[in-house]
């Protein structure tokens, strides 16, 4: 009797540990399912996700692919465009490099060609002044030779009505010649220089207003050292008075 009642006893407890561990593991499988579900849903949820990003990238690539061989397409046209418009450049920059070498050469030949003429002027310009100063010594040699001859023949003049008994001193230029003449009031006439009258004294007329000319410097061409200046002869307008 005691047998059975602790066998008894034994089965009922051993139930109770099953039932025990029936609700454990009853509670242990629902947090499981808690657990594992949830995630496997997101695992699904993030696998979609990720495969939409991959496509995306993928696209994207794909298009990117795209843009670049139509660049590279674009590009080979665009440097071969480039060559050839490299090439025309090349050919007009030599020909403005011919043309500069030209342009240096007819300047070389305009600026000795304008020394030329700079010299040239040069001698026009004495031989101008030399004209002026020849054309005063004319006006004074007439002016005393008209003097010279109607003082011996004055008597005639007496008896025409239209007598004139002024006799005024030469006045000299009415045209002073260039400023020139008086740049070099020191120079004196050359050593060697020959002359068949005396030399006149620069002395202004009575009664002018007009100064003499103190000298008269020339100018020579020279083909080999250009135009050089020598003196020459003291020319003045000798003082003349008539009483």
């Amino acid at each position: 009797m005691a047998k059975s009642e602790l066998h008894r006893d034994y089965i009922l407890e051993m139930e109770n540990e099953l039932q025990e561990f029936e609700m454990k593991a009853a509670a242990t499988h629902k947090r499981m399912q808690m657990l594992v579900y949830p995630s496997m849903f997101a695992f699904f949820v993030l696998s979609i996700f990720g495969f939409f990003l991959i496509f995306s990238l993928t696209s994207d690539v794909n298009r990117m692919a795209d843009t670049i061989a139509h660049m590279s397409g674009s590009l080979d046209n665009n440097m071969s465009s480039i060559s050839g418009d490299m090439n025309q450049m090349s050919v007009k920059m030599d020909s403005l490099v011919d043309s500069t070498n030209s342009m240096s050469s007819n300047l070389t030949n305009m600026t000795q060609n304008t020394d030329e003429m700079v010299t040239s002027i040069g001698g026009m310009r004495t031989a101008t002044y030399d004209m002026a100063a020849s054309t005063n010594n004319m006006q004074r040699d007439m002016w005393s030779m008209n003097k010279n001859i109607s003082t011996p023949l004055s008597f005639m003049n007496n008896f025409l009505p239209w007598k004139n008994s002024q006799s005024m001193p030469f006045p000299g230029s009415r045209a002073p010649l260039p400023q020139s003449y008086f740049a070099y009031p020191a120079e004196q006439p050359v050593s060697n220089y020959q002359q068949d009258i005396p030399m006149p004294v620069p002395v202004s007329p009575a009664g002018s207003s007009y100064q003499v000319q103190p000298a008269l410097f020339q100018q020579s061409m020279s083909n080999d050292q250009g135009p050089a200046r020598i003196n020459s002869p003291y020319l003045a307008m000798p003082a003349i008075s008539m009483n």
